[in-house]
C-alpha cells in the first residue's frame, strides 16, 4: 500500500520550505497515512493546509453566523469555523469579504433550480432563511458578528505567529 507522494511545503508562519513525506502507521485496528514531519522543523508551526476560499465557505460562514442548526452542529462557533478554513489574517479577511459580498438573489435562484431537480430538506431550509439573512446582512447585524469573530481569531493568529517566530529566531541563532 502506497501513501501520497512527498511534497514541498512552505510554512505559513516563517516562510521556510521543507519536504513533507507520508508514512504509514499500522495499529491493530487500521492503517493510517500521517505526514512526517507534522510541524515546521524551523518554527514548530503545526502542519495545516487549506483549500482555496470561495463562495461555499462564505455561505457556510454566513449560515453559522445566523445560527443555522446544521452549521452550528458541524462547526460550533464562528471562531472555530474561521480557524478550520483559514491559516492567516489575510485568509480571514478574504473569507469575511466574500461572505459580505454574497449575492443572496443568485443564491436563492440556485437553490430554486436545485429544488426543481430534486427535493432536499437542507436546501429548502436554507431557502426559507435567505430573506432573513439578507436583511441581517443589510442592516449590519451579520457583518458585525463576522467582524467580531474575525478579530478574535486574528488575535489568536497573531499570538501564535509571535510564539512560532520566536522559536524560529532562536533556532536561527543556534545554527
Amino acid at each position: 500500500m502506497r501513501g501520497p507522494p512527498s511534497r514541498t511545503v512552505t510554512c505559513y508562519v516563517c516562510g521556510s520550505k521543507f519536504t513533507v513525506h507520508h508514512k504509514l502507521v499500522v495499529t491493530k485496528r487500521d492503517t493510517e497515512v500521517v505526514p512526517d514531519p507534522n510541524a515546521c522543523p524551523y518554527c514548530d508551526t503545526p502542519l495545516k493546509t487549506i483549500g482555496e476560499l470561495g463562495e461555499g465557505e462564505a455561505k457556510g460562514l454566513v449560515l453559522l453566523a445566523a445560527g443555522f442548526p446544521d452549521e452550528v452542529k458541524a462547526y460550533g462557533k464562528l471562531e472555530d469555523y474561521l480557524e478550520e478554513f483559514t491559516l492567516t489574517e489575510k485568509d480571514i479577511d478574504t473569507l469575511v469579504e466574500v461572505a459580505q459580498g454574497l449575492d443572496f438573489a443568485a443564491w436563492a435562484e440556485d437553490n430554486a433550480q436545485r429544488l426543481a431537480r430534486r427535493k432536499n430538506p437542507r436546501v429548502q431550509a436554507v431557502s426559507r432563511v435567505l430573506p432573513k439573512l439578507q436583511a441581517q446582512m443589510q442592516n449590519g447585524e451579520l457583518p458585525g458578528r463576522l467582524r467580531q469573530a474575525a478579530e478574535h481569531v486574528k488575535d489568536v493568529y497573531r499570538k501564535r505567529r509571535e510564539r512560532h517566530l520566536a522559536i524560529f529566531e532562536k533556532r536561527q541563532k543556534q545554527q
